[in-house]
This record gives structure tokens, C-alpha cells and sequence, in this order.
């Protein structure tokens, strides 16, 4: 907790924004004026249709209706004739009132008269002598360990009646920050005298800040100064020059840290940039423990920086550099193969290579998955990271149909593969189901349905294929189980005998396939066992 403590003591009248009370009003503004251990209100007429000498003004509980004190202007009289005065201050008669405390001010011109102005709470009357006003910061100074900055008050005075110091309660006291904060309005204190404020500090105008409160005729501030922090920035890879593909994607990696007040390096998490300056690159993150790990595509000799973004709170290192030499289109396919297997999923595997040159370790290059139907055009489905000289396997997420083209292509390498064509006949379970549906336990079901295929555009009876039986019990935690199997007949119908043991949902599945056909499952069918 910062020890920094300042003790504000009645001075000489300092300017102070607009009252808290009464804001904005065309007749006048009070506050409180202490001088010679007595308590005044000040009034500043700000009226043009009456004088100060008509002004009395009322003392009365804050919150409350009862008039405590009317008070006249000890120098109302002082305003010429020739002059509306507009703006001057004017002192009234001292004040005298129950007890220490904070009371509302209401200005009323012309008391009595027909024509009578009453304007209520105008500004406060702090009831308090010799108040002493005591700051401190949770900090000493700011910085990025130290950006949650409080800072704490309290307000004592002497009671005019008993002259014992206590706590002065309910006072505002308004306030004024400049530096990483720039804010302003009104704390007030609690029962204890006391108030505490959290300013909001803006990092981008991260610098020594100031707070200052104004209490009536006092005015003290608090100053915390500024402390940058160091950032660190070292890169793992790559460094010097560089020689790679056209097209490909080499890594750069390394951490960050920060000098924190203390001395020590800690990993630090901000945004970063990598590409030939801050205002034309992209941006990446280092992570929680510091790290960042990118790819940068080679696509021209250039020098590349690797940076970070520009804060107040830190002084930025220099970027780490390195050099891409020209690149040439060497980038190549190998060993390529695409398949659909049953349940209609296309895979790619091969190779990843140059036909010359080299290539950093780690290397890698975008490729995507592409499909293409008859009378259409190419569609990209999928992208994946390759390695140079390893081998890959990809899958496609979009399912493959009865016959299209199929093809793998290096994005940023513009290289195309030999496009495929990889397809199966649909097959399909229909009029199936499990018969009776509701049965005693051990009595006989019949599990049936039919088979076909599609060929071309009709649908045909697809004989002599082995379809299994399914069943998940209705209990809970239940799951498939195969219960046997049955071979098509020349016209695709099926069925098979069970015996019914408990409650559950039956399926019919048609996975033994051969290469040019898809798998197919049917309905799911519930039975009920009483």
C-alpha cells in the first residue's frame, strides 16, 4: 500500500467547476466559504431579473423541508445600480446550525413579495471547521503490474459546536484526472469520511497521471509517474536467409516477454505482426506462456520482419528479421492416390516434394481437396497442411456421389493433380422392418426388407448380398449388437427369424460390400417385449 499521504488545509478560494448542485441554472450558485473560524454561504449571482440585495438564502437539512437558518448577504448592497453584477460572489451573514454536517442551499429573492423567486438546492453548506482532506494510492506508480490504480480519502473536520475532530460525512468533493485517465465528477463520503475512486486508465494515453479534488475553498491532487516496461522479443527460427518453394509456408517461431517492475522476465501474451512492415503485414498472437508460431507463405525475395504492435505500456523491441531468397516454382506432386470407400468418404494420400533446390525444416504448403460434377466447375471442399518430403493423407468432408471428378491442388504453389473420378453405385434397404411389433417374450419375430442398387438411373433388385441385424436394447448405457445375418434372394428380399428376449430398436445393415457399391443401413425399428 503506497504511503504517499497529502493533508489539505484551508487556503485561498480556488476557482472550482460548476456546483454540484443547481448546475446549469440562470439565478445563482452557493457553496461554502470558511474564514476567521466561522462558516459562511457564498452566493454568485448569475440573475438578471432581480439584485443580490434581494436574495436571502435558506439553510436546510439535506433531504429534508425544514428551514434550519434564512441568511441575508452581509455586502448584497455592494452591486451599483448601473451594473447587473452577473457572475460576482457575494458572502452572506455567518451561519450557525445544530450540528456538524452537510446541508442543502435554496436561493429565494424578493421574500414575501408577489413576485417571490424560489430556487431549491442551489449547492451545499458544509457545516465543518478546518477540514483536512488525506490521500493515497494502492500504488507508488503505474505501470503495466500496476495499471489497477485506487485511490483511497478521508475527510476529517472539527464540529463547530463541540471543536472534536471526527469524520466529515456526505461531502462532495469534485474531482479531475489527466494522464492514463482522463476522467472527472464527484465522489462523496461514506459515514466514515471516507471515499475511494478507481479511475479507468486508457492505454493509449498510458503516462504520469494526476487526480485532483476540490472541496470548497481546498484543492490538493495526487500524482503517480509513469513506468514503461520493457518488451523482449527473441525468434527461434528462421534466421539469415532463407530458400524455399514458391508457394510454400515456412515457420517462424519464438517468444515473447516483458521486464516487470520487479526485474524479472515474464512471458507476455500480445498481438504481434509478421510481413515486410507493421501497416502492410498480418497479425498473429503470442500465447499465455509467450510463445507465438506462425507460417509466413513465400511468394518473392523480400526481408521480413516479425514485431509487435505499438503500446504505451511497454517500449516495443526491434523486429526480428530475416531474408527470403528468390523463390522458384519447384514445388511437386508424388505418389497420389484418391479413393471412396462404403460409406462414401474420399481420402487423398501422397507425397509432398520439390523437383530441385531445397526447402527450410518444417516447411509446409496449403492444399486442398477439390471436386468437380459432370457439366461443373471446381470446388474446393478442404484445406490441409503437407510437409515437404513427408507423406500425407487427407479426407474430404464433402461425401462423394455416384461418379464425379476428384483432385488435389497446392493453393499458394499453383500446382494441380491429376484429377480422378471416384464413385459407387448407391445401394438402398427398403420395406424393411421387424414383424410383430408388439410380442410376449420368446415368441418368434421376423426380421425383412429388400436390397437394391442403382444402375444408371433405375433401381434394381440386388441379389445374393449378405445383410446383418442389428439390435440396442431399450435399457440405459445400451448398445448395438449384432445379432446375425441373412443373404438376398434373386428379387433383393430378405428375412431372418429371432426370438424376442427384452424391448429394443432393431436395424438392417448392408456393409459387406464389394469395391463398386456404397454400404447402406435401414430403418431403425422399434419392438416392444411384454
Amino acid at each position: 500500500m503506497l504511503t504517499t499521504s497529502l493533508v489539505v488545509s484551508s487556503a485561498t478560494l480556488i476557482a472550482v467547476p460548476t456546483a454540484q448542485a443547481g448546475d446549469g441554472d440562470s439565478y445563482g450558485r452557493t457553496e461554502t466559504v470558511l474564514e476567521g473560524g466561522k462558516i459562511y454561504a457564498q452566493y454568485q449571482h448569475m440573475a438578471s431579473h432581480f439584485r443580490p440585495e434581494d436574495v436571502t438564502l435558506k439553510i436546510r437539512e439535506k433531504g429534508g423541508t425544514r428551514v434550519l437558518a434564512s441568511l441575508g448577504l452581509e455586502d448584497g448592497d455592494k452591486c451599483p445600480a448601473t451594473s447587473d453584477c452577473w457572475e460576482d460572489t457575494f458572502r452572506s451573514e455567518p451561519v450557525t446550525l445544530p450540528k456538524m454536517g452537510v446541508y442543502s442551499i435554496d436561493v429565494v429573492a424578493r421574500e414575501g413579495r408577489p413576485n417571490e423567486v424560489v430556487q431549491q438546492s442551489t449547492g451545499f453548506l458544509n457545516y465543518g471547521l478546518n477540514p483536512k482532506l488525506t490521500l493515497t494510492s494502492n500504488h507508488s506508480w503505474l505501470s503495466y503490474d500496476n495499471f489497477d490504480m485506487k485511490v483511497s480519502g478521508s475527510l476529517v473536520a472539527e464540529d463547530p459546536n463541540t471543536h472534536e475532530v471526527k469524520p466529515f460525512a456526505g461531502v462532495g468533493m469534485y474531482y479531475r484526472a489527466e494522464g492514463a485517465s482522463r476522467a472527472q465528477g464527484w465522489e462523496w463520503t461514506d459515514e466514515s469520511g471516507r471515499f475511494t475512486y478507481s479511475p479507468y486508465l486508457i492505454e493509449s494515453k498510458a503516462s504520469d497521471t494526476t487526480i485532483d479534488y476540490y472541496f470548497d475553498q481546498q484543492h490538493e491532487s495526487l500524482t503517480l509517474p509513469f513506468r514503461q516496461q520493457q518488451l523482449k522479443l527473441r525468434a527461434d527460427t528462421p534466421t539469415g536467409t532463407v530458400t524455399a518453394p514458391y508457394g510454400s509456408d515456412i515457420p517462424v517461431r519464438g517468444k515473447l516477454t516483458r521486464v516487470a517492475d520487479d526485474g524479472t522476465e515474464k512471458p507476455f501474451s500480445k498481438e504481434m505482426w509478421i510481413g515486410s512492415n507493421a501497416s502492410t503485414g498480418t497479425t498473429l498472437a503470442s500465447g499465455d506462456n509467450g510463445v507465438f508460431a506462425t507460417k509466413y507463405t513465400v511468394e518473392q525475395s523480400e526481408q521480413v520482419s516479425v514485431g509487435t504492435t505499438k503500446s504505451n505500456w511497454f517500449t516495443a523491441p526491434a523486429p526480428h528479421t530475416f531474408t527470403v531468397a528468390r523463390p522458384s516454382r519447384t514445388s511437386k506432386l508424388s505418389n497420389v492416390e484418391g479413393k471412396v470407400d462404403k460409406y462414401r468418404k474420399v481420402t487423398f494420400t501422397g507425397k509432398l516434394g520439390v523437383t530441385s533446390g531445397s526447402y527450410p525444416a518444417g516447411a509446409t504448403t496449403k492444399v486442398a481437396i477439390e471436386y468437380r460434377p459432370t457439366g461443373g466447375s471446381w470446388t474446393t471442399t478442404d484445406t490441409f497442411d503437407a510437409a515437404y518430403g513427408a507423406s500425407f493423407k487427407a479426407s474430404s468432408s464433402k461425401k462423394a456421389n455416384s461418379g464425379a471428378q476428384w483432385r488435389i491442388r497446392l493453393v499458394n504453389a499453383d500446382v494441380d493433380g491429376a484429377s480422378v473420378k471416384l464413385g459407387r453405385k448407391y445401394t438402398q434397404i427398403w420395406n424393411d422392418g421387424v414383424s410383430p411389433e408388439g410380442v410376449r417374450k420368446g415368441s418368434t419375430v421376423t426380421a425383412k426388407g429388400g436390397l437394391m442398387y442403382k444402375s444408371g438411373s433405375t433401381w434394381r433388385p440386388y441379389a445374393g448380398q449378405k445383410v446383418r441385424v442389428w439390435f440396442k436394447a431399450a435399457t440405459s448405457g445400451a448398445t448395438w449388437k449384432e445379432l446375425g445375418s441373412t443373404k438376398t434372394l434373386r428379387d433383393g428380399s430378405f428375412s431372418k427369424k429371432f426370438t424376442a428376449q427384452r424391448d429394443g430398436t432393431w436395424q438392417m445393415r448392408y456393409t459387406d460390400t464389394v469395391s463398386t457399391h456404397y454400404a447402406d443401413y435401414g430403418r431403425e425399428d422399434y419392438v416392444d417385449v411384454r
